[in-house]
Order: C-alpha cells, then structure tokens, then sequence
C-alpha cells in the first residue's frame, strides 16, 4: 500500500484554503527606499568619521614622538606666517637703498668648469662693503616667474634649481641668468658683474704679498703641469698659487662645501687686511681692473674709489645663508633675503666717524690682530644656554645700552642647561671686560667663529639676573628653536668638525650659519 503525492500546479494551489495566505505570512517585508538609503548614509559617515579620527590621532601621536608636543605642528606653522611677514618688511630695505651698489664676481676654472661666486654690496653713502660667499654649484628655489623663464631652454626644470645645470644649459648666457637668480633670491638688485679666470685670480692672491694661514692638516693639489703637490699642516705663507689650492680644496666629507667655505672666510679676511695696509690702492686698483672682464658695471663707483675709502671696520665677509646634505649645498631664499636686507641695513647706519664698529659683521679673524681694546669694538653673539625664555633678548637690550654691537641672538640647546656662562673669543685678553657683567664667566680662546661674529656670550643659569637699566621687553622670538633650526645647527657643527680651520675647541661654538639676526639690528 502506498500513497502517491498529489502536485499542484501554481494556480491550482491558490485554490487551494489556506495556502496562499501561508505563503504571504511567511514572506518579508522589504524597507522603502528612503529608509535604506539613510542607513547608508549614515554608515558611510561612521566610517568616514572614524578615519578622521585615526589619522588626526596618529599624526598628533607622531608629532609628540618627534617634538615632545602637541602643539608643535601648530607653532612651527605660525613661526614661519610671522617669517615671511619679517620677510616682506626687510626687503623693502633692500628695494629702496638707492645707496647700495650689488655687483657679482665669478671666478671661473676652466679646468674644473665651476664658477666660485660672491656677491658684493657696497653702500656709496657710508662707505661700507659687504661680501656674501655663495656656494658653489649651489642648489637654490626661485620664483614661478623665474621658472617659466628658465623652461624655455631647461623644459624640465622645477622650482628647485641646479646652478650646475644652469651652466650648462645656458652656457655664453650663463652669467646673465645666473644674475637673475641671485636677484631672484636675495631681493638685491644686480648692478653688474665681473668674470676673472682662476689663473688671473691667482695673480690676483699674489698682489696682497704672502698672506699666512694656519692648516690644521695637510692637503693635496695639482699644479698647472698637473704634478700632485701637497700643503703640509701648520702655519703657511701662502702665493697665489697655494691660496688658490687652498680656494678649491675639498675634504670629501658630507659638508665639504661648508668647510671649503668657512677656509675661504677665514682666508680672504686676512688678506683684505694685508691688501688694506698697503698705500698703493690706486695700482691695486688698476691691477685688478686689467685682470676682470666687468659687465654691466657702467655709472658705478670705481674700484678705485671702493679701495681708497675701505677700512677693515667697514668690510664684512659672510657665508650665504642655506644647509648642506651629503655634499650638497642648498641656498634657503627666505634666509638669503634677510640676511641680505640685514647686511643692507647695517651698511645703511654704518659710520666710519663711530668709534665702535658698526658694521656688526667683521669676521673673527679681523679681531685677532693683535688688539686688546674694548669689546665694545666687536660683534657680539647672545645664546640662551640657561633654558630662561628671554634671556638672552634680555641681555641684549642691557648690553646695546652699554654701548656694545649685538649681531645675534639665539637659543642653545646641544648641552643642555649651562650652569657657568661661556665667553668665546679669538684672541688672549678679549672679552675681558665682559667680566664686569659675567663675573663667573669662563673664557675660551678660540681660533675661529664660524658664524662671523667676533665673541660668543653662552648665558648659563648664573647669569639669569639681567641688571637694572634695560628699558626693553623681552623678545621670545628671536631665541626660539625650530626643528629645522636645531638641524641646521648639527649640519654647521659636522662642518666645524670637518673643516682644517681652527682646533677642537671650534666645537664649543654654537654651529649653524642662521643669519637670521642681520635683519633685527
């Protein structure tokens, strides 16, 4: 016995009581179309808001990890809104100096094809003159306008410039465009430039007589018959021939630009003191003239009358403002602007009647000849080594009012708090008058300040007592340190180390070359 299943068709088993509405019981219900598009609105915004969170979360979290604050990011941000406000206000200076004449001198090596370059401002009013030594084959960051004119022979090129490749491309043009880019980030107008080759350069050195430099290490060069020679260390007298050795030397270390720079600093101050000695401008004059090629130079003041009124207290030799990073140089146009408008500024209030210098700059080498005169006759540098926010703006307002030249003001923290002030000088008996305010002061002699200036104050915490009689807020500002100013001092420090400039006392001098206080004179 068996029972056979009847099936249904569709529409038989809706005649069938009961089954159709079984079947619609079961069945669900489906969401409108506003409903469900609201619920993935909503999801998608969850989502959205909890990626907000995690990215805001994580570089908040790496920012602290990085700088130890929060606030940081925010900080830096506003640091550089009120630097190029700085910024604009400084380049007025420069624009509207109808004193200053800013030539370019480029001293070629056809050998080597490299173009070593200084630019040179000269105020017609006071009489000042002011050399800024460009690295060579410089990278450098130039203007929108600049650029579009650089595409229509290097279609390749960014906003970040090789003056290597502009060599290059430009070639007989070469001189004329890299005018245009010094213009372009120092905000001085070029008035003309002058092309000497490297074997006029050196008959050039040789006008000055033997000038001596003291080399820390030996060094190697090829002569112009191509036989390798080497300079031994110690103190040397050096002929056109070495100075020029001594001129494109590199220690092939990662700031070998940077050394080759401060030695060419330190160089050139001793031979403009020996050139200025001698009473023969005018024929120094003229033997420089017959050794240039100069164009553009029409209606300037002559080289002559440049040389006939130039003194060592009017005379400033600096390194243009920028980094270096595995031996490449890079210039920072903002930097340059105000170190420029600065140096503009200091020529403008220059006095050659002033009985102190107030061309604040003079290099340090200047200052150790031999003279134990008040360091009121000097360029000061304040560093804030006791961790006291606005002390060493303090400092300076109480010392200017003393009557004593301040070229900069800055924080240093490679130490750590300082708990005995450090004077830096370069010669034995400098400084000692700084006792009178620092009187548990120590002071180092040192053979050279990197940064131009011919005594560094390091204030430590028995120094936070800043005398009565300075009528001048404190400015925070001017001692604040930037993650990238903290960089900058350790690329300049590694330079220090590698240079054959001085001894390893250098490293006791802040490093970094931060120009940024020629424009707060």
């Amino acid at each position: 016995m068996y029972f056979r299943r009847k099936i249904f068709s569709q529409d038989q088993a809706q005649k069938i009581p009961g089954v159709h509405e079984v079947k619609q019981e079961g069945k669900m219900k489906k969401p409108s179309f506003i409903k469900r598009f609201f619920s993935f609105l909503l999801r998608v915004c969850v989502v959205l808001a909890l990626m907000a969170v995690i990215a805001v979360g994580s570089f908040e979290g790496v920012t602290y990890y990085l700088t130890g604050s929060f606030t940081s990011v925010k900080k830096a941000v506003k640091e550089e809104t009120d630097q190029q406000e700085v910024q604009e206000d400084t380049t007025d200076i420069v624009k509207n100096n109808k004193n200053m004449e800013n030539t370019l001198v480029f001293v070629h090596d056809k050998n080597t094809n490299k173009d070593y370059t200084s630019l040179n401002m000269y105020d017609k009013k006071t009489k000042a003159f002011d050399v800024l030594l460009m690295p060579c084959d410089a990278q450098v960051s130039v203007s929108e306008s600049l650029v579009k004119e650089l595409r229509e022979t290097i279609s390749d090129i960014s906003s970040t410039v090789s003056m290597s490749d502009v060599a290059r491309a430009f070639g007989d043009k070469k001189y004329e465009m890299f005018a245009k880019i010094v213009e372009d980030i120092s905000g001085a107008k070029i008035s003309g430039y002058d092309v000497i080759s490297s074997t006029n350069f050196k008959k050039l050195l040789n006008v000055a007589g033997g000038v001596s430099y003291h080399f820390n290490n030996a060094i190697s060069y090829r002569d112009t018959e191509n036989i390798l020679q080497t300079i031994d260390a110690g103190d040397v007298i050096l002929d056109g021939t070495t100075a020029y050795a001594l001129f494109t030397y590199m220690d092939g270390t990662d700031g070998e630009e940077s050394s080759r720079l401060e030695r060419v600093n330190t160089y050139l101050t001793s031979y403009m003191e020996a050139l200025l000695s001698k009473n023969s401008t005018s024929a120094i004059a003229k033997k420089y003239d017959s050794l240039v090629t100069a164009e553009g130079k029409s209606g300037l003041t002559s080289t002559e009358d440049i040389l006939k009124n130039l003194t060592t207290d009017a005379l400033t030799i600096r390194i243009m403002q920028g980094s270096e990073s595995k031996g490449r140089f890079t210039l920072d146009s903002q930097k340059v602007k105000l170190q420029v408008a600065g140096l503009a500024k200091q020529a403008e209030a220059y006095s050659q009647s002033s009985s102190s210098k107030s061309s604040t700059g003079t290099t340090s080498t200047s200052a150790a000849t031999g003279s134990t005169e008040s360091s009121k006759n000097y360029s000061i540098e304040i560093y804030n080594a006791a961790y006291v926010s606005g002390l060493a703006g303090q400092w300076e307002s109480y010392l200017e009012s003393e009557g004593y030249s301040i070229s900069l003001v800055d924080s240093y923290q490679e130490e750590g708090p300082l708990s005995q002030t450090r004077i830096n000088v370069t010669q034995d008996g400098m400084g000692q008058d700084l006792l009178t305010y620092f009187p548990d002061a120590e002071i180092n002699v040192v053979d050279s300040i990197s940064t131009g200036g011919d005594i560094q104050i390091y204030i430590g915490t028995d120094s936070t007592n800043v005398p009565a009689g300075s009528d001048s807020t404190t400015d925070t500002e001017d001692e604040t340190v930037t993650d990238s100013s903290l960089d900058d001092e350790s690329d300049s420090t590694d330079s220090t180390n590698s240079t054959d400039v001085g001894d390893a006392d250098d490293t006791t001098t802040s490093g970094g070359y931060d120009f940024g206080s020629d424009s707060e004179q």
